[in-house]
């Protein structure tokens, strides 16, 4: 596809580097990619830490940052990102929000609705109380309002798109996959990292990806331990991600106690260098994403695993399961089923799968871009 000339291209989300979600990562691998293709690109995200600066550029992407009055939940409430929203679309070819966002919905009067290419990610569930539900009426209000004024709707996956909150919208729905840039991952030794975390002998190595949050239903997966403890399988479970910096808060207190009754099965491993991420793809056996939430839209983590040669366990659930069908390189498991999670890692520890040639090639950086690309070049000309 010939290059979309040099467009200037707003993206809008929350929470942007150094903060770390599969939202964010994404965001920063299509600015940063887009920036490679010769574009002018503009993150404009909220100052969620005060430490971080208003202004900045992060590898030739220009990122603004909207003061914050205050946080609710995982979002946050700004007067100063409604101002910037309206300045900087004024600026650019092509605005790209990414939902979920309450505030967008409230400028759209000021934004020229052929600019407007929004991304959709995800329901909302900011928990129980009044407040909290009042909040998500009025995100989900304001999120209606903007898909059904926009020229197109990119979305993660179709399967997710087709079961969420704004179905209705699914004929309007342009699927783009996360622009994972392949060349980052591969085979490597990882004889170091196993060293480093105190591993003896030679366990079953079922590892965890993400966030611990509670969307990601990690007690599941530990509660998987003693069916296979009744197998006689002699397995590890090593959990990797932040729980030191969440928006709306960690669970890791309850799954640090979940995992005392386990002794010896379950180590924390913390946030992981990039460098040590993919020597932590090929020191386990299998990833397991045991989601229980729509939060969980797709789960990049299952594409980079495979890149690195390790199967893949995850939820059946809308988008999360797209990998798996798509390339047959793990197994899917019922939500919320210990049980099922165990079943399924005794068939892999006894039955390998192997990884089919370009399984993964339609879940490339290239690829995506592409797909963005004519997109937003279709925007342009209408």
């Amino acid at each position: 596809m010939p290059q979309l000339k040099k467009t200037k291209i707003l993206i809008i989300l929350y929470y942007f580097h150094p903060y770390i979600s599969g939202l964010s990562l994404l965001a920063r691998s299509l600015a940063e990619g887009l920036v490679a293709r010769g574009h002018a690109v503009t993150v404009l995200t909220s100052q969620y830490d005060k430490s971080l600066p208003l202004h900045e550029e992060v590898n030739g992407v220009s990122v603004v940052r909207a003061k914050v009055l205050t946080k609710a939940g995982k979002g946050v409430v700004s007067l100063d990102l409604l101002k910037k929203i309206v300045q900087l679309s004024r600026l650019h070819d092509v605005v790209n929000p990414h939902l979920p966002m309450a505030h967008f919905g409230l400028v759209l009067p000021f934004i020229d609705a052929g600019k407007l290419v929004p991304q959709y990610h995800c329901d909302l569930n900011l928990g129980r109380g009044v407040f909290m539900r009042l909040i998500e009426s009025a995100a989900y209000w304001s999120m209606g309002r903007t898909l059904a004024n926009s020229v197109a709707i990119i979305v993660i996956t179709k399967d997710y798109f087709s079961n969420c909150r704004f179905a209705r919208y699914a004929d309007r729905a342009k699927e783009i996959y996360p622009p994972i840039d392949q060349k980052r991952f591969g085979r490597c030794t990882f004889t170091d990292l196993k060293k480093g975390l105190g591993i003896a002998g030679s366990p079953y190595l079922i590892g965890f990806v993400g966030r611990i949050v509670a969307e990601k239903g990690l007690e599941y997966l530990l509660q998987a331990i003693p069916h296979l403890e009744e197998r006689g399988k002699d397995c590890l479970v090593l959990i990797a991600g932040d729980y030191t910096r969440i928006a709306g808060g960690s669970v890791k207190d309850s799954i640090d106690q979940l995992a005392r009754q386990y002794p010896g099965r379950v180590k924390f491993i913390g946030h992981l260098r990039f460098e040590d991420l993919v020597r932590f793809y090929n020191l386990i056996d299998v990833l397991v994403l045991p989601s229980v939430d729509p939060l969980e839209a797709f789960g990049m983590v299952q594409v980079e695993a495979m890149l690195c040669g390790t199967p893949v366990i995850a939820t059946d659930m809308p988008g999360v399961r797209e990998v798996i069908q798509k390339t047959g390189y793990g197994k899917l498991v019922q939500k919320r089923n210990a049980k099922d999670i165990s079943e399924k890692i005794c068939e892999l520890m006894e039955k390998p799968l192997v990884l089919p040639d370009q399984a993964l090639a339609e879940f490339s950086q290239e690829v995506s871009l592409d797909k963005y690309e004519k997109i937003f070049q279709d925007c342009m000309a209408s």
